[in-house]
């Protein structure tokens, strides 16, 4: 009896422990991980924004093909084989880049345990609520900011 009492307080102990392992993302670290996601969605706009202009300023041959070509849906002749090894440079060059960029940006805004943390803590609804609160006031200053500055 005293053994089986014992279990459920240990048990329960952990379950408190757990719960409260939750409440250690303090909104200061889902702001600073919401603007580190903001940044890598700037950049995978950004580097879609380039590859689409730099599609639009092919001939219009392998321009009007560029979706068929880079889906391997259809052969290829040899410019555009070439055409379609550029865009695929272009995107791993500006990718490595960012992914250098990225590394860093983690380890001073947040550091590597906080990012770690913060991307557990978010499995939690109550958490990924906040989170996503957080992410709504960016975006209404990120609207804000554009409008005043008008963009």
């Amino acid at each position: 009896m005293k053994n089986t009492f014992f279990a459920a307080l240990v048990v329960g102990f952990l379950s408190i422990t757990g719960a409260f392992a939750q409440e250690e993302v303090s909104n200061d670290e889902l702001y600073k991980y919401a603007i580190v996601m903001e940044t890598k969605d700037l950049f995978q706009s950004e580097l879609s924004t380039q590859i689409t202009q730099y599609v639009e300023q092919q001939d219009p041959a392998i321009k009007n093909r560029y979706n068929a070509l880079a889906g391997g849906e259809t052969p290829a002749n040899d410019a555009e084989k070439s055409f379609i090894d550029q865009v695929n440079s272009m995107k791993n060059e500006r990718t490595g880049e960012f992914t250098e960029a990225y590394k860093t940006m983690i380890k001073r805004v947040l550091g590597a345990e906080t990012y770690k943390k913060v991307q557990t803590a978010l499995k939690d609804s109550a958490v990924k609520q906040r989170y996503s609160a957080i992410v709504q006031e960016i975006q209404a200053a990120k609207e804000v900011a554009s409008a005043s500055s008008g963009n």
